[in-house]
């Protein structure tokens, strides 16, 4: 299990794609590694960071099949009031996704990567 989370970690350290396959990562870091011991900053941090997780996955499920109707019709009329409402529509779903709720990712990272050094899951040079 050390191992595993010792890659998770380094790909988590490594990571440079999307916010979102980030914020997976920490959270499943964070579920290895978190305890009953967990500050209260991190904790609250984390529940915000799942609840985004989850808002994103709602917003892309009703984005694929917008998406998929858009790519099977070779134009997209924009003068279209039914595509002009969905357009709309789906636009108050992503402003819906924007929370005033606190992320600070590299002090969720720097918290990981505490934890797994005080477990020894991982040295680090200079710590």
């Amino acid at each position: 299990m050390d191992q595993l989370i010792k890659e998770h970690l380094e790909a988590l350290l490594q990571e440079n794609s999307s916010s979102k396959r980030l914020g997976r990562r920490i959270i499943s870091l964070a579920g290895f590694l978190g305890s009953s011991e967990t500050p209260d900053p991190i904790r609250k941090q984390l529940s915000y960071l799942s609840r985004l997780q989850v808002r994103q996955d709602a917003f892309d499920a009703m984005l694929d099949p917008v998406m998929t109707l858009m790519r099977s019709s070779q134009t997209v009329n924009t003068e279209n009031p039914a595509a002009l409402a969905l357009l709309s529509s789906l636009e108050e779903a992503r402003k819906g996704l924007v929370s005033d709720d606190e992320i600070n990712y590299s002090e969720l990272i720097r918290w990981l990567v505490e934890i797994a050094h005080s477990r020894k899951i991982i040295r680090l040079k200079g710590f």
